[in-house]
């Protein structure tokens, strides 16, 4: 598992490195961060290659203020006004649709699923570049990327 961290790491190091590092109007080091993550080069981020986007990107850390487990309804309301500020109410939804087994927190795994559900927009059960991008301008250089 570190192994593969570390490969993910190495690789998106790489594609800034080879995109180079200067920002575009266009979207920019979020365009540069959609093409390191998307492994298979199919325009579009499998739930799983999202999945290691975000935790690349320390999403759920930069939402945990108490660094444990999982988030409590204080800190996903936190989290959901600072990152995804952009994004409509009724989009990223209520903290019980993303607290999936009822326990009054929210998991890595129900962040994962609860942010893919908000970002990808169109429903297609994939997220595109322009998707990413804006998720990147929400909040993501906010992140530990």
């Amino acid at each position: 598992m570190k192994m593969k961290k570390c490969n993910l790491f190495f690789n998106a190091f790489l594609a800034l490195l080879i995109f180079g590092m200067s920002s575009c109007s266009n979207g920019g080091e979020g365009q540069k961060l959609f093409k390191a993550f998307n492994q298979d080069e199919n325009d579009y981020l499998s739930d799983l290659e999202f999945y290691n986007a975000i935790a690349e990107m320390g999403y759920f850390e930069a939402w945990n203020e108490d660094n444990d487990q999982s988030l409590s309804e204080d800190e996903w309301s936190a989290g959901v006004n600072e990152y995804l500020g952009g994004y409509t109410v009724s989009t990223v939804e209520k903290f019980g649709e993303w607290d999936l087994n009822g326990d009054n927190q929210i998991s890595v795994e129900e962040f994962r699923e609860g942010l893919f559900e908000v970002v990808d927009t169109d429903n297609n059960s994939q997220i595109s570049e322009s998707e990413f991008v804006k998720l990147y301008k929400e909040g993501g250089q906010q992140g530990n990327a």
